[in-house]
This record gives C-alpha cells, structure tokens and sequence, in this order.
C-alpha cells in the first residue's frame, strides 16, 4: 500500500469513527427529548459538582469541536461558574484548545494532493486572502461574531499558517468572550436557562458586526492590491532578467 493511500485509509476511518459517535450522540439526544438547553443544563451541573471543575470545563469545551454544539453558551457558563476573571482565563483556554481541534481535523482530512487545488476562484481568493493576510483577517472573523466552528474548519481546510491562525484566535477571541463571559458572572445561569425566551445571539452587537464587515472589507483590497503588487514586481524582474541576458 503506498503513503497516499494510507494516508486515504486512515482518513476514512477516522472520519467513520468521528460520524458513528456523532450519530449516536444526536439518537441518544433524539430519544432523551434534550434541547440545546437542557444539554447545558446536564453539562452545567456535571461541572459544578465535579472537584476539578476547571479542568473538566476546558476538556469539555476542547471536545465541544466535535460536536458543534453552539459555543456561546459554554462561555457564558465560564461567567457564571467561576466568576469573569477566572473565567474569562479558564474560556479562553477552553475555546483556543477547541478551535485548535478544530483546525487540525479539517487539515488532516483535507488531502495533501488538493491541498492547493482551488477550482473555484472564490474559494481561491479567500484562500489568498487568508493566507496573505492571515492575522488582521484572522482577528476580524473571530471579533465578528461569526459562527465559531466555521471559522474553525474553514481556516483549516484552506491551510492558513497555524502560527498567525493560533495567535489571532487568542486576540480575536477576546471582545465577543468578555461580552458573554461577563454576561454569564452576573446572571444564574439555571434560572437562565429555565427560561425561552433568552438566546445568546441577544447579546451581539450589529455595530461591532458593521465594523468588523468593514475591516473584514479592508483587509481584503489591502491583500488584492498587495498581490498584483508582487506580480508586477516579479514581472518587471523578469524582464530585466530576459533583458539581461540578451
């Protein structure tokens, strides 16, 4: 058997663990009759009975990638289970180590052989961007509010370099997790969610959306203009090469 196809083989495999226990997971949820409150709930109280809290929190969020559950609510629950500075500390652990998961896996089933492989012009464009421009653009997803996990997976599958991916996250996690982490220290969190009538979505900001859009917006001209820069610059040198050796 060759490398690739090895490296095929294990892909396969692994992805056929990872969908089997999802699966599970979502017919146990379907036969217990649990909403998305009541799993926070059992995670909640799992938590705050367990003696290392802390850290049975952050593998929970590290492991929560896996099963895209929403995010949001693990950060408020940082808030109300140890306070906003620990838990600010304790969420921005917790959610780094989840987007890292998250990041990994999309590399590693996203195939060495396509990995530049960009047919559509969009996705290559985007890719480009990221990758030209990977902290600024990276920092304004993560500070936009955009759903978590497809930032995540996106950044992954699209090979942005990990190093400004890592440190961007750290940064960009920051304005949206001291709204719900300070959201989350200043309510009851079971009182919370007892109630329908709350979403976490609430507590976004569209002027921070605007201004994130807006940056969003900038560091892409800033990339666009950067890259025929470089093609110019590599074709003037070209030529002078060509003229050179004539």
């Amino acid at each position: 058997m060759t490398e690739q196809s090895s490296r095929r083989l294990s892909r396969l495999i692994a992805g056929a663990i990872w969908g089997t226990l999802l699966v599970a997971a979502l017919v146990w949820i379907y036969v217990q009759d649990l909403s998305i409150r009541e799993i926070m709930r059992l995670v909640y109280e799992y938590v705050v009975d367990n003696p290392f809290a802390p850290l049975a929190y952050i593998v929970i969020y590290g492991l929560r990638s896996l099963t895209f559950f929403p995010a949001m609510w693990l950060t408020i629950a940082a808030g109300s289970l140890f306070g906003f500075g620990p838990g600010l500390v304790y969420a921005l652990i917790g959610e780094n180590l989840s987007a890292n998961i998250a990041y990994f896996m999309a590399r590693f089933f996203r195939s060495e052989e396509h990995a530049e492989d960009h047919k559509n012009p969009r996705i290559a464009a985007f890719r480009r961007l990221l990758v030209e421009q990977a902290f600024p653009t990276t920092v304004v997803l993560r500070a936009s509010f955009l759903p978590f996990d497809l930032v995540n997976y996106a950044c992954g599958l699209l090979r942005v370099p990990w190093v400004p991916y890592f440190l961007a996250s750290v940064i960009g996690m920051l304005p949206p997790m001291i709204t719900f982490v300070s959201f989350g220290a200043t309510v009851n969190l079971p009182d919370l969610l007892a109630q329908q009538t709350f979403s976490p979505e609430q507590l976004i900001d569209a002027k921070q959306l605007m201004i994130s859009g807006g940056l969003l917006v900038a560091s892409a001209v800033i990339a666009f203009f950067a890259h025929r820069r470089r093609k110019t610059l590599a074709a003037r040198a070209e030529r002078r090469a060509d003229a050179d050796s004539d």
